[in-house]
């Protein structure tokens, strides 16, 4: 009964909670073990057929210059298994983020991708060469860059369940626009506080190659559609973030997108659509000091 009681005065403690503050300040390196997962799905009519599974552990050490990630092992399974750039990207040894108060000055790690990353995985050799030709170093980095503005989004007093859009000085991002930013409750995630908000935008990505040829080699309404080019894809995204209120680190994200693709006959000119759904999860534990 006591215990009961108890809970019933922290439920409304929190409850009663209307804004957090939020600050990224570190009096030394915090160290997180984190675990990527994704799925990469497409359509066939109300059939989802999963064709590539991203599981991969690395470590983010944490300070006040910024972030350095260092690879630890990949578990991906399914079609094209590794091949995805972006999920290839934490295979990385060591990545370097180096920021001033929120804002990323400077990205260190992708100049070797090819020969470092690229050139040791274990996928036929026509593979590498595609990754090699389309996976450009600033493509890499723009992915780092869009992660971190969005999970350092907020800063001082926040109020909570609210629509802080018009609050917000948004950043820009290419081929991609926040459309909003909500703010939900705080909860407990690994034994720390964390403010849980909602980002809701728009990406468009030019030439969706990976994402097409997972399509007509796995599904079999993609099947007669080999010979057309891959056109630009339009993402419907909602990124999930929960931040440390101790430290502003990630707690968990969420990243569910949408897509609507296009692809092209070459000679004819005929134009089809297909969609796909991609889910990005990752979850953040503490390392424990030694």
């Amino acid at each position: 009964m006591k215990l009961l009681f108890a809970l019933a005065l922290l439920l409304a403690a929190c409850s009663s909670e209307k804004s957090a503050n939020i600050s990224y300040d570190l009096d030394e390196p915090v160290k997180m073990e984190v675990f990527s997962q994704s799925y990469y799905t497409t359509m066939e009519g109300d059939h989802e057929q999963v064709g590539t599974v991203a599981r991969i552990h690395f470590i983010n050490e944490y300070s006040h210059e910024g972030l350095n990630r260092t690879f630890v092992a990949d578990r991906s399974e399914g079609y094209l298994k590794k091949s995805y750039p972006g999920e290839l990207a934490y295979r990385t040894p060591n990545l370097k983020i180096i920021v001033q108060g929120q804002k990323i000055t400077d990205i260190i790690g992708y100049e070797d991708f090819d020969s470092v990353v690229v050139a040791n995985i274990t996928i036929p050799d026509r593979w590498k060469k595609q990754i090699n030709q389309m996976a450009r170093q600033i493509d890499l980095d723009r992915i780092e860059r869009r992660r971190w503005e969005i999970t350092h989004l907020l800063s001082g007093k926040v109020p909570l369940n609210a629509n802080i859009t018009a609050m917000l000085k948004l950043p820009t991002m290419p081929n991609a626009q926040i459309d909003s930013v909500l703010t939900k409750g705080i909860r407990r995630i690994e034994g720390k506080k964390c403010l849980e908000y909602v980002v809701y935008l728009q990406e468009k990505e030019p030439f969706p190659y990976f994402i097409w040829e997972q399509h007509i080699s796995t599904v079999n309404s993609g099947k007669p559609f080999r010979s057309y080019h891959p056109k630009e894809a339009v993402y419907e995204n909602r990124y999930e973030v929960a931040i440390s209120l101790e430290n502003g680190i990630p707690c968990s994200e969420k990243e569910f997108k949408y897509g609507t693709h296009g692809m092209q006959h070459p000679e004819t000119g005929d134009s089809v659509t297909f969609k796909s759904q991609v889910s990005h999860e990752r979850f953040y534990k503490p390392v424990p000091a030694h």
